[in-house]
């Protein structure tokens, strides 16, 4: 008797086959993973394939003593008493209409809000000059008065860029990686096409 249960679930098992052999394979989570992987990857290596990091030559200095500082939500453009990491410090100096912006992502940023003060020399970008836009400080320099409770905040162009460099060049692996993902998901799809094509023409004939 457990020869023949045995001998009859084989045969059910066999008279399957054929019929899951038939079934098309579904290609659309494919194409899914394709279009997402490669729409990501296509977006990071376009937002971070040109750098945006200025040369040192290409900086300009500002000195002067600070007068008016704020913190600025960077989605909204509006002051924000809250430090966030989509916020930025704006200053600006005395007898002088630029608005310098120092961006949370830089190093010290809770240090440049609780100090700034006195003299400072600060460095842009000279292409930023006169474009009507708080410009980005890639150096500043602090002079405070002699024995001061605190040392002088200090923070050099390096300080500030190769953090940056190193950022983006992640991204623009991450985006590589994405869009090769993107194009083997792709090769998969068309291959499951083919089959699903060929499975076809086989059950139809």
């Amino acid at each position: 008797r457990h020869t023949i249960s045995v001998s009859a679930f084989l045969l059910n098992r066999s008279s399957d086959l054929p019929t899951l052999m038939n079934q098309r394979l579904p290609m659309w989570p494919y194409f899914a993973l394709a279009l997402s992987s490669g729409v990501i990857g296509a977006a990071l290596l376009f937002y971070n394939l040109g750098s945006n990091v200025p040369p040192k030559e290409a900086l300009h200095k500002f000195s002067g003593t600070v007068d008016k500082l704020s913190i600025i939500d960077d989605l909204s453009g509006v002051q924000t008493g809250f430090m966030k990491p989509m916020n930025s410090i704006h200053f600006t100096l005395e007898e002088g209409e630029e608005i310098f912006r120092y961006p949370s992502s830089w190093p010290g940023y809770t240090k440049i809000y609780e100090q700034l003060s006195f003299h400072v020399d600060v460095w842009v970008q000279r292409s930023d000059i006169g474009n009507g836009e708080p410009m980005v400080v890639f150096r500043l320099e602090q002079q405070v008065p002699e024995n001061w409770i605190v040392p002088p905040l200090s923070i050099s162009y390096e300080q500030i860029t190769e953090p940056q460099s190193r950022t983006r060049l992640s991204y623009v692996q991450l985006g590589t990686i994405l869009l090769a993902c993107s194009a083997g998901f792709l090769l998969v799809a068309v291959l499951l096409g083919v089959w699903n094509r060929r499975k076809n023409r086989a059950t139809l004939q």
